[in-house]
C-alpha cells in the first residue's frame, strides 16, 4: 500500500512539474501545497501501518524474551497476562480487568465455604465468650484445673462445628499471595515497557506505565478499600468480630497509603480498582436471599456485632485493672505476713 501511494505521488509529482512550468504563480502554489499534503498523508499511512504491526507482533514467548516470565509466582502471573492478551486481543486495561475477574471467580467456591464456616462460628459465639470469661478468671486466679478443663471444652466446641479461632483469617490469608503476585507482575510489566502498555489504558489514564496524572485513581482505590472494609465484602459476618482498634488501624493505613499509591503505575491501580469493584458486585450478589438459599448460606442470621463484644482498648483496661488489683493484693498480703512475723 505504501509503495502504491508513493508511486502515485511520484507520478503526480512528475505530471505536476510539467504542468507547473506553464501555469500561473498562484496555480503553481496551490498544486505544490496539494503535492506536499499527499506526501504527508503517505507518511501518516506508513507510520500507522508500523504501529499496527508492532501491536500485532506481541505473541506467546515475547514476555520470556523480555525477561518477564519465569518459574516464580510472579512469573506465572506475567505469563497468564500474556496468554490472555494474545488470545483475546483485548486492550491492556481490559486484559487486567478480565484477569482480575477470573481470579475472583476461581476464589468464589472457597469464599462460599469460608462464609459457611464463619456462620457456624457466629452461632457458637455466645458460648465462646462465656468460656473465654471463665478461662480468663481461672488464669487470674491461677486455677490450673479450671483453666485446663475450660480450655479443652473450648477446643471441643470449635471441633463440633468444624471451625477454629483462625477461621475468619483463612480466606484473607489465602488471597494474599495472589494479591502480591499480581501487584508485582503488573509493576514489572510497566517497568519493562511491554508493547501497548503506554497507550493501553482508558479514559484519563491512557498510559499504564506511568502514575495517574490526575491523581484520581489513588483516591478511588483508597475509598474503595475503606468501603470494602466497612461492608466486609469477602468475609461476611466476620467483619464484626474485628475489634474497633483493628478496623481503625486499617482505615488509617488505607488513607496513609495514598502518597505511596500516587507513585505506582496506573496498571497496578487499575487492578486494585477492578478488585474492589468486583468485590462490591459479589457482595450484592450474595445478599440476595434466593442466591443464599441456593448456596446453602444462612439467611438473616445475627452478625457478630449483635453479640456483646469488647474492644481491644476495653480488654486492655480490664487486664490492667486486674493486674493492679493483683499487685495490690500481693503487697497487702506481704505486709500482713511481715507484721505477723514481727509479733
Amino acid at each position: 500500500m505504501n509503495q502504491m501511494c508513493r508511486s502515485i505521488t511520484t507520478q503526480n509529482n512528475d505530471d505536476s512539474n510539467k504542468t507547473l512550468e506553464s501555469s500561473s504563480p498562484f496555480l503553481q502554489e496551490v498544486v505544490t501545497d496539494n503535492i506536499e499534503s499527499a506526501s504527508d498523508f503517505t507518511d501518516i499511512i506508513e507510520q500507522t501501518s508500523s504501529d499496527a504491526i508492532m501491536e500485532t507482533a506481541l505473541k506467546m514467548g515475547d514476555f520470556k524474551e523480555m525477561g518477564l516470565v519465569n518459574f516464580t509466582p510472579v512469573g506465572f502471573v506475567e505469563g497468564f497476562f500474556e496468554m490472555l492478551h494474545v488470545s483475546t486481543g483485548l486492550p491492556w486495561w481490559g486484559t487486567i480487568a478480565l484477569a482480575t475477574f477470573i481470579l475472583r471467580l476461581g476464589f468464589f467456591p472457597i469464599l462460599i465455604n469460608h462464609q459457611r464456616n464463619v456462620s457456624k462460628l457466629v452461632e457458637i459465639q455466645p458460648q465462646i465468650e462465656k468460656l473465654m470469661e471463665k478461662i480468663s478468671e481461672a488464669r487470674n486466679n491461677r486455677d490450673q484445673f479450671t483453666l485446663y478443663s475450660k480450655t479443652e471444652e473450648l477446643k471441643k466446641l470449635y471441633s463440633s462445628v468444624g471451625t477454629s479461632p483462625l477461621t475468619p483469617l483463612l480466606f484473607p490469608l489465602m488471597q494474599m499471595p495472589f494479591f502480591i503476585s499480581f501487584f508485582m507482575a503488573l509493576r514489572k510489566m510497566a517497568a519493562a515497557g511491554v508493547p501497548g502498555f503506554d497507550h493501553g489504558g482508558i479514559l484519563w489514564f491512557k498510559d499504564l506505565t506511568a502514575p495517574d496524572p490526575n491523581l484520581a485513581l489513588p483516591f478511588l482505590v483508597s475509598a474503595g478499600f475503606i468501603l470494602m472494609l466497612e461492608l466486609g465484602t469477602d468475609s461476611g459476618p466476620v467483619k464484626a468480630s474485628q475489634g474497633k482498634g483493628i478496623k481503625w488501624f486499617f482505615r488509617g493505613v488505607s488513607v496513609l497509603s495514598i502518597p505511596f499509591t500516587m507513585t505506582l503505575p496506573s496498571s497496578v491501580l487499575v487492578y486494585f480498582l477492578c478488585a474492589n469493584t468486583l468485590a462490591f458486585a459479589q457482595n450484592a450478589f450474595l445478599k440476595n436471599k434466593g442466591v443464599r438459599k441456593y448456596l446453602k448460606l444462612p439467611i438473616n442470621k445475627p452478625s457478630i456485632t449483635e453479640v456483646k463484644t469488647k474492644s481491644f482498648m476495653e480488654q486492655w483496661k480490664e487486664w490492667s485493672a486486674k493486674q493492679q488489683k493483683e499487685t495490690s493484693a500481693k503487697t497487702t498480703t506481704s505486709k500482713i505476713k511481715k507484721y505477723k512475723s514481727r509479733r
